[in-house]
Protein backbone atom coordinates (compact mmCIF):
# COMPACT_ATOMS: atom_id res chain seq x y z
CA UNK A 1 0.00 0.00 0.00
CA UNK A 2 1.24 3.44 -1.41
CA UNK A 3 1.37 5.66 1.94
CA UNK A 4 3.97 8.54 0.67
CA UNK A 5 2.20 9.39 -2.92
CA UNK A 6 4.97 12.37 -3.24
CA UNK A 7 7.73 9.38 -2.86
CA UNK A 8 6.68 7.25 -5.41
CA UNK A 9 5.49 10.07 -7.93
CA UNK A 10 8.99 11.47 -7.77
CA UNK A 11 10.37 8.52 -8.11
CA UNK A 12 8.40 7.98 -11.66
CA UNK A 13 10.53 11.46 -12.83
CA UNK A 14 13.74 10.07 -13.83
CA UNK A 15 12.25 8.48 -16.34
CA UNK A 16 12.03 12.23 -17.99
CA UNK A 17 9.48 13.03 -20.93
CA UNK A 18 8.32 9.91 -22.50
CA UNK A 19 6.19 11.32 -25.65
CA UNK A 20 4.00 9.27 -27.67
CA UNK A 21 0.29 8.55 -26.91
CA UNK A 22 0.60 5.02 -26.51
CA UNK A 23 1.31 4.46 -22.89
CA UNK A 24 -1.10 7.33 -21.59
CA UNK A 25 -4.11 5.22 -23.52
CA UNK A 26 -3.35 1.88 -22.37
CA UNK A 27 -2.97 3.58 -18.79
CA UNK A 28 -6.59 5.49 -18.93
CA UNK A 29 -7.83 1.96 -20.79
CA UNK A 30 -6.82 -0.13 -17.32
CA UNK A 31 -8.59 3.10 -15.29
CA UNK A 32 -11.61 2.22 -17.63
CA UNK A 33 -11.11 4.97 -19.54
CA UNK A 34 -12.73 8.10 -17.60
CA UNK A 35 -11.75 10.61 -19.68
CA UNK A 36 -15.20 9.75 -21.91
CA UNK A 37 -17.38 10.43 -19.09
CA UNK A 38 -17.18 14.25 -19.28
CA UNK A 39 -16.82 17.15 -21.31
CA UNK A 40 -13.07 18.43 -21.69
CA UNK A 41 -11.12 21.36 -23.77
CA UNK A 42 -7.76 20.33 -24.70
CA UNK A 43 -5.55 23.50 -24.60
CA UNK A 44 -1.79 23.68 -26.03
CA UNK A 45 0.68 26.77 -27.14
CA UNK A 46 3.68 27.98 -25.66
CA UNK A 47 2.75 30.89 -23.07
CA UNK A 48 -0.44 31.80 -21.62
CA UNK A 49 -2.04 27.83 -21.74
CA UNK A 50 -2.07 27.83 -17.44
CA UNK A 51 -3.78 31.63 -17.32
CA UNK A 52 -6.52 31.23 -20.21
CA UNK A 53 -7.13 27.98 -18.99
CA UNK A 54 -7.52 29.88 -15.68
CA UNK A 55 -9.92 32.07 -17.08
CA UNK A 56 -12.33 29.52 -18.54
CA UNK A 57 -12.65 27.16 -15.60
CA UNK A 58 -13.50 30.44 -13.08
CA UNK A 59 -16.07 31.36 -15.49
CA UNK A 60 -17.66 28.04 -15.62
CA UNK A 61 -16.89 27.90 -12.13
CA UNK A 62 -19.07 31.26 -11.28
CA UNK A 63 -21.98 30.17 -13.59
CA UNK A 64 -22.47 26.90 -10.82
CA UNK A 65 -20.81 24.26 -13.03
CA UNK A 66 -18.30 21.97 -11.40
CA UNK A 67 -15.37 22.35 -13.28
CA UNK A 68 -12.26 20.28 -13.65
CA UNK A 69 -8.96 21.96 -14.21
CA UNK A 70 -4.97 19.97 -14.75
CA UNK A 71 -2.14 22.39 -15.47
CA UNK A 72 1.73 21.98 -15.16
CA UNK A 73 3.89 22.59 -13.54
CA UNK A 74 2.96 23.11 -9.95
CA UNK A 75 4.44 26.11 -7.96
CA UNK A 76 4.60 24.28 -3.91
CA UNK A 77 2.78 21.04 -3.88
CA UNK A 78 1.65 18.33 -6.83
CA UNK A 79 -1.83 19.06 -5.60
CA UNK A 80 -2.23 22.05 -7.20
CA UNK A 81 -1.65 20.23 -10.76
CA UNK A 82 -5.23 19.20 -10.49
CA UNK A 83 -7.92 21.33 -9.17
CA UNK A 84 -12.08 21.37 -8.97
CA UNK A 85 -13.59 24.69 -8.63
CA UNK A 86 -10.14 25.94 -7.91
CA UNK A 87 -9.44 23.19 -4.87
CA UNK A 88 -6.62 20.97 -5.27
CA UNK A 89 -6.99 17.55 -4.86
CA UNK A 90 -6.94 16.10 -1.83
CA UNK A 91 -3.73 14.22 -0.29
CA UNK A 92 -6.14 11.14 0.38
CA UNK A 93 -7.52 10.96 -3.61
CA UNK A 94 -3.91 10.31 -5.08
CA UNK A 95 -3.08 7.59 -2.51
CA UNK A 96 -6.27 5.84 -3.59
CA UNK A 97 -5.97 6.31 -6.86
CA UNK A 98 -1.96 4.94 -6.49
CA UNK A 99 -3.03 2.39 -4.60
CA UNK A 100 -5.45 1.09 -6.73
CA UNK A 101 -3.33 1.71 -10.19
CA UNK A 102 -0.39 1.12 -9.05
CA UNK A 103 0.30 -2.28 -11.22
CA UNK A 104 -1.17 -0.82 -14.13
CA UNK A 105 1.13 2.24 -13.91
CA UNK A 106 4.26 0.03 -13.73
CA UNK A 107 2.83 -2.71 -16.11
CA UNK A 108 2.85 0.21 -18.79
CA UNK A 109 6.00 2.12 -17.15
CA UNK A 110 3.95 5.07 -17.27
CA UNK A 111 5.56 8.71 -16.50
CA UNK A 112 5.14 10.93 -13.84
CA UNK A 113 3.62 13.16 -16.12
CA UNK A 114 1.01 10.05 -17.87
CA UNK A 115 0.89 9.06 -14.42
CA UNK A 116 -0.24 12.53 -13.51
CA UNK A 117 -2.65 13.07 -16.55
CA UNK A 118 -4.52 9.73 -15.72
CA UNK A 119 -5.04 10.68 -11.87
CA UNK A 120 -6.03 13.59 -12.98
CA UNK A 121 -9.16 12.61 -15.36
CA UNK A 122 -9.44 9.37 -13.08
CA UNK A 123 -10.91 12.19 -10.47
CA UNK A 124 -12.25 14.30 -12.44
CA UNK A 125 -14.67 11.56 -13.53
CA UNK A 126 -15.16 9.97 -9.96
CA UNK A 127 -15.95 13.80 -8.74
CA UNK A 128 -18.27 14.00 -11.65
CA UNK A 129 -17.16 17.53 -12.93
CA UNK A 130 -19.20 18.95 -16.20
CA UNK A 131 -16.36 19.92 -18.05
CA UNK A 132 -12.32 19.36 -17.41
CA UNK A 133 -9.92 22.27 -19.32
CA UNK A 134 -6.46 19.79 -19.67
CA UNK A 135 -3.36 21.92 -20.34
CA UNK A 136 -1.12 20.38 -22.49
CA UNK A 137 1.97 19.80 -21.32
CA UNK A 138 4.51 19.55 -23.97
CA UNK A 139 3.99 20.43 -27.92
CA UNK A 140 0.61 18.26 -28.46
CA UNK A 141 1.37 15.58 -31.11
CA UNK A 142 2.85 13.10 -28.72
CA UNK A 143 1.58 14.72 -25.29
CA UNK A 144 -0.44 12.30 -22.95
CA UNK A 145 -2.95 15.12 -22.71
CA UNK A 146 -3.81 14.16 -26.29
CA UNK A 147 -5.33 10.76 -25.10
CA UNK A 148 -7.49 11.97 -23.46
CA UNK A 149 -10.69 12.98 -26.64
CA UNK A 150 -10.94 16.01 -25.72
CA UNK A 151 -14.38 18.00 -27.61
CA UNK A 152 -12.60 21.63 -28.41
CA UNK A 153 -9.05 22.54 -28.68
CA UNK A 154 -7.60 26.38 -27.48
CA UNK A 155 -4.47 27.15 -28.81
CA UNK A 156 -2.47 30.65 -27.23
CA UNK A 157 0.60 32.06 -28.61
CA UNK A 158 3.56 30.22 -29.54
CA UNK A 159 7.14 30.81 -29.51
CA UNK A 160 10.30 29.37 -28.97
CA UNK A 161 10.55 26.87 -25.84
CA UNK A 162 11.94 23.44 -25.66
CA UNK A 163 13.68 23.55 -29.24
CA UNK A 164 15.52 20.41 -28.15
CA UNK A 165 12.42 18.59 -27.95
CA UNK A 166 10.00 20.15 -30.44
CA UNK A 167 12.64 21.83 -32.90
CA UNK A 168 14.41 25.03 -33.81
CA UNK A 169 12.00 27.17 -35.68
CA UNK A 170 8.42 28.33 -34.35
CA UNK A 171 6.98 26.48 -37.53
CA UNK A 172 8.55 23.10 -36.35
CA UNK A 173 7.02 23.79 -32.97
CA UNK A 174 3.78 25.01 -34.24
CA UNK A 175 3.15 21.77 -36.15
CA UNK A 176 4.02 19.80 -33.36
CA UNK A 177 1.08 21.63 -31.11
CA UNK A 178 -1.42 22.12 -33.81
CA UNK A 179 -0.93 17.95 -34.40
CA UNK A 180 -3.44 17.93 -31.36
CA UNK A 181 -5.94 18.97 -33.46
CA UNK A 182 -7.99 15.93 -34.59
CA UNK A 183 -10.34 15.24 -37.65
CA UNK A 184 -14.04 17.40 -37.68
CA UNK A 185 -12.58 19.04 -34.64
CA UNK A 186 -12.64 22.69 -33.96
CA UNK A 187 -9.54 24.86 -32.43
CA UNK A 188 -10.00 28.26 -31.07
CA UNK A 189 -6.58 29.77 -31.93
CA UNK A 190 -4.48 32.88 -31.09
CA UNK A 191 -4.27 34.79 -34.57
CA UNK A 192 -0.57 34.12 -34.92
CA UNK A 193 1.88 35.25 -37.31
CA UNK A 194 1.47 34.11 -41.40
CA UNK A 195 4.17 31.39 -41.20
CA UNK A 196 2.37 29.85 -37.96
CA UNK A 197 -0.80 29.98 -39.65
CA UNK A 198 0.01 28.40 -42.67
CA UNK A 199 1.14 25.43 -40.77
CA UNK A 200 -2.01 25.58 -39.16
CA UNK A 201 -4.54 25.27 -41.88
CA UNK A 202 -1.90 22.65 -43.63
CA UNK A 203 -3.04 20.33 -41.17
CA UNK A 204 -6.38 21.31 -40.49
CA UNK A 205 -7.58 21.09 -44.43
CA UNK A 206 -5.46 17.43 -44.41
CA UNK A 207 -8.14 16.61 -41.49
CA UNK A 208 -11.31 17.98 -42.29
CA UNK A 209 -10.92 20.29 -39.41
CA UNK A 210 -11.66 23.98 -38.46
CA UNK A 211 -9.40 26.69 -36.53
CA UNK A 212 -10.82 30.06 -35.90
CA UNK A 213 -8.73 32.71 -35.41
CA UNK A 214 -8.90 35.31 -32.29
CA UNK A 215 -7.95 39.19 -32.97
CA UNK A 216 -7.26 40.58 -28.94
CA UNK A 217 -9.36 43.79 -28.08
CA UNK A 218 -6.78 45.71 -26.03
CA UNK A 219 -9.20 48.46 -25.06
CA UNK A 220 -11.80 46.09 -23.10
CA UNK A 221 -9.86 44.88 -20.22
CA UNK A 222 -11.85 42.48 -18.02
CA UNK A 223 -9.27 40.40 -16.18
CA UNK A 224 -7.40 41.26 -12.84
CA UNK A 225 -4.15 39.74 -13.80
CA UNK A 226 -1.51 41.82 -14.67
CA UNK A 227 0.26 42.55 -18.77
CA UNK A 228 -1.05 43.39 -21.77
CA UNK A 229 -0.29 39.54 -22.88
CA UNK A 230 -3.37 38.37 -20.73
CA UNK A 231 -5.54 40.70 -23.23
CA UNK A 232 -5.03 37.98 -25.72
CA UNK A 233 -5.83 35.41 -23.73
CA UNK A 234 -8.53 37.01 -22.20
CA UNK A 235 -10.16 37.37 -25.81
CA UNK A 236 -9.22 33.51 -26.19
CA UNK A 237 -11.15 32.58 -23.06
CA UNK A 238 -14.16 34.22 -24.36
CA UNK A 239 -14.26 32.90 -27.41
CA UNK A 240 -13.80 29.63 -26.41
CA UNK A 241 -17.18 30.17 -24.20
CA UNK A 242 -18.91 30.82 -26.51
CA UNK A 243 -18.30 27.92 -28.44
CA UNK A 244 -19.75 25.87 -25.35
CA UNK A 245 -23.20 25.52 -26.65
CA UNK A 246 -24.24 23.04 -24.67
CA UNK A 247 -23.50 25.15 -21.33
CA UNK A 248 -25.79 28.16 -20.98
CA UNK A 249 -23.74 31.20 -19.88
CA UNK A 250 -24.05 34.53 -19.68
CA UNK A 251 -22.16 37.67 -20.20
CA UNK A 252 -22.54 38.72 -16.60
CA UNK A 253 -21.10 35.82 -15.90
CA UNK A 254 -18.43 35.73 -18.17
CA UNK A 255 -17.50 39.09 -16.66
CA UNK A 256 -17.58 38.07 -13.15
CA UNK A 257 -14.91 34.98 -14.08
CA UNK A 258 -12.37 37.07 -15.61
CA UNK A 259 -12.61 39.99 -12.74
CA UNK A 260 -11.93 37.16 -9.96
CA UNK A 261 -9.65 35.06 -11.61
CA UNK A 262 -6.92 34.40 -9.36
CA UNK A 263 -3.54 32.61 -11.26
CA UNK A 264 -0.69 32.66 -9.19
CA UNK A 265 2.95 33.52 -10.36
CA UNK A 266 1.92 35.25 -13.35
CA UNK A 267 3.28 38.70 -12.68
CA UNK A 268 1.90 38.59 -9.40
CA UNK A 269 2.22 41.26 -7.10
CA UNK A 270 3.28 39.50 -3.62
CA UNK A 271 4.38 42.87 -1.82
CA UNK A 272 3.38 46.72 -2.50
CA UNK A 273 5.76 48.12 0.08
CA UNK A 274 8.22 47.47 -1.48
CA UNK A 275 6.86 46.30 -4.45
CA UNK A 276 7.65 43.14 -4.99
CA UNK A 277 7.09 41.17 -8.20
CA UNK A 278 6.41 37.18 -8.97
CA UNK A 279 7.14 35.95 -12.47
CA UNK A 280 7.71 32.03 -13.73
CA UNK A 281 8.62 33.90 -17.53
CA UNK A 282 10.84 31.30 -18.61
CA UNK A 283 11.50 31.91 -22.22
CA UNK A 284 12.16 34.88 -24.26
CA UNK A 285 8.26 35.35 -25.17
CA UNK A 286 7.63 35.31 -21.36
CA UNK A 287 10.18 37.63 -20.28
CA UNK A 288 9.47 40.38 -22.49
CA UNK A 289 5.66 40.52 -22.04
CA UNK A 290 7.63 40.50 -18.16
CA UNK A 291 9.64 43.68 -19.40
CA UNK A 292 6.44 45.51 -21.51
CA UNK A 293 4.65 45.19 -17.77
CA UNK A 294 7.23 46.68 -15.56
CA UNK A 295 8.19 49.61 -18.31
CA UNK A 296 4.82 50.00 -18.48
CA UNK A 297 4.54 51.43 -14.86
CA UNK A 298 7.04 54.03 -15.63
CA UNK A 299 8.51 53.72 -12.09
CA UNK A 300 11.01 56.50 -11.10
CA UNK A 301 12.23 54.11 -8.82
CA UNK A 302 15.26 51.55 -9.24
CA UNK A 303 14.14 48.06 -10.39
CA UNK A 304 15.54 44.94 -9.45
CA UNK A 305 15.67 41.28 -10.83
CA UNK A 306 16.30 38.45 -9.17
CA UNK A 307 16.36 35.74 -11.37
CA UNK A 308 17.04 31.88 -11.93
CA UNK A 309 17.02 29.55 -14.59
CA UNK A 310 16.57 26.08 -15.77
CA UNK A 311 18.94 24.71 -18.61
CA UNK A 312 18.16 24.86 -22.10
CA UNK A 313 16.31 28.16 -22.04
CA UNK A 314 17.15 30.38 -24.54
CA UNK A 315 16.16 34.26 -23.81
CA UNK A 316 17.19 35.82 -26.85
CA UNK A 317 15.81 38.93 -27.43
CA UNK A 318 14.69 39.24 -23.71
CA UNK A 319 18.21 39.36 -22.40
CA UNK A 320 18.85 42.56 -24.22
CA UNK A 321 15.80 43.77 -22.69
CA UNK A 322 16.37 42.39 -19.22
CA UNK A 323 19.61 44.53 -19.37
CA UNK A 324 18.41 47.50 -20.59
CA UNK A 325 15.21 47.64 -18.13
CA UNK A 326 17.26 46.76 -14.94
CA UNK A 327 19.38 48.64 -12.36
CA UNK A 328 20.34 45.72 -11.02
CA UNK A 329 20.19 41.87 -12.00
CA UNK A 330 21.02 39.25 -9.04
CA UNK A 331 21.69 35.71 -10.68
CA UNK A 332 20.55 33.03 -8.37
CA UNK A 333 19.77 29.29 -8.60
CA UNK A 334 16.35 26.86 -7.84
CA UNK A 335 19.04 24.10 -6.66
CA UNK A 336 16.35 21.54 -8.43
CA UNK A 337 17.36 19.13 -11.56
CA UNK A 338 18.56 20.45 -14.33
CA UNK A 339 18.78 24.26 -12.70
CA UNK A 340 21.56 26.26 -14.50
CA UNK A 341 23.61 27.69 -11.92
CA UNK A 342 23.62 31.10 -11.21
CA UNK A 343 26.91 31.95 -12.28
CA UNK A 344 26.03 30.77 -15.62
CA UNK A 345 22.97 32.76 -15.43
CA UNK A 346 24.78 35.87 -14.43
CA UNK A 347 26.99 35.29 -17.56
CA UNK A 348 23.78 36.53 -19.77
CA UNK A 349 23.92 39.71 -18.20
CA UNK A 350 25.79 42.63 -18.39
CA UNK A 351 28.97 42.59 -15.61
CA UNK A 352 28.63 45.73 -14.34
CA UNK A 353 24.89 45.13 -13.47
CA UNK A 354 24.99 41.39 -12.68
CA UNK A 355 25.77 39.82 -8.85
CA UNK A 356 25.64 36.00 -7.76
CA UNK A 357 24.03 34.52 -4.38
CA UNK A 358 24.02 31.39 -4.89
CA UNK A 359 20.73 30.69 -2.31
CA UNK A 360 17.78 32.37 -3.62
CA UNK A 361 16.36 32.93 -0.13
CA UNK A 362 19.44 34.77 0.52
CA UNK A 363 18.87 37.03 -2.90
CA UNK A 364 15.43 37.77 -2.11
CA UNK A 365 16.43 38.85 1.80
CA UNK A 366 19.81 40.92 0.24
CA UNK A 367 17.62 42.70 -2.50
CA UNK A 368 14.53 43.42 0.57
CA UNK A 369 17.37 44.70 2.96
CA UNK A 370 19.30 46.94 0.22
CA UNK A 371 16.61 48.10 -2.02
CA UNK A 372 14.24 48.56 0.22
CA UNK A 373 12.50 51.44 -2.15
CA UNK A 374 12.54 50.09 -5.28
CA UNK A 375 10.39 47.53 -7.72
CA UNK A 376 12.10 44.26 -6.92
CA UNK A 377 10.88 41.26 -9.62
CA UNK A 378 11.74 37.86 -9.13
CA UNK A 379 11.20 35.27 -12.07
CA UNK A 380 12.86 32.48 -14.28
CA UNK A 381 10.84 29.34 -13.04
CA UNK A 382 8.06 27.36 -11.41
CA UNK A 383 11.04 25.98 -9.20
CA UNK A 384 10.79 29.19 -7.26
CA UNK A 385 7.90 28.67 -6.00
CA UNK A 386 8.59 27.58 -2.38
CA UNK A 387 10.63 29.65 -2.11
CA UNK A 388 8.35 32.44 -2.61
CA UNK A 389 5.58 30.85 -0.41
CA UNK A 390 8.24 30.25 2.20
CA UNK A 391 9.87 33.63 2.22
CA UNK A 392 6.40 35.44 2.08
CA UNK A 393 3.84 33.15 3.39
CA UNK A 394 1.63 32.76 0.52
CA UNK A 395 -0.35 29.23 -0.48
CA UNK A 396 -0.71 28.90 -4.33
CA UNK A 397 -2.94 25.86 -3.46
CA UNK A 398 -6.22 26.96 -3.70
CA UNK A 399 -7.40 29.94 -6.25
Amino acid sequence: MIIDYLAYLLSLEPKGIKLGLERTEQLLHMCGDPQNTFTSIQVIGTNGKGSTSAMVANILKVSDYKVGLYTSPHLTKINERIRINGNAIPDNEIIMFLNQYQSSIEQVDASFFETMTALAVWYFSKEKVDIAILETGLGGRLDSITACNSSLLVCTSISKDHQHILGDTVEEIAYEKICALKKNMLCISSNHQPSIKEVFNKHAALINAKIEYVKSNTNNQLINLNGAHQLENQMLAIATIQHLSKFKIGDKAIKKGLASVSWPGRIQTISDKPLILFDVAHNEQGLLSLCNFVESLNLSKDKILIIALQKNKHLYSSVDAINSLFDCIISTQTNVRNYLSANDVSKLFSPNKSSVILDPIEAIKYAKNNFNNQCIVIAGSHYLGPIISKEFKISFENI
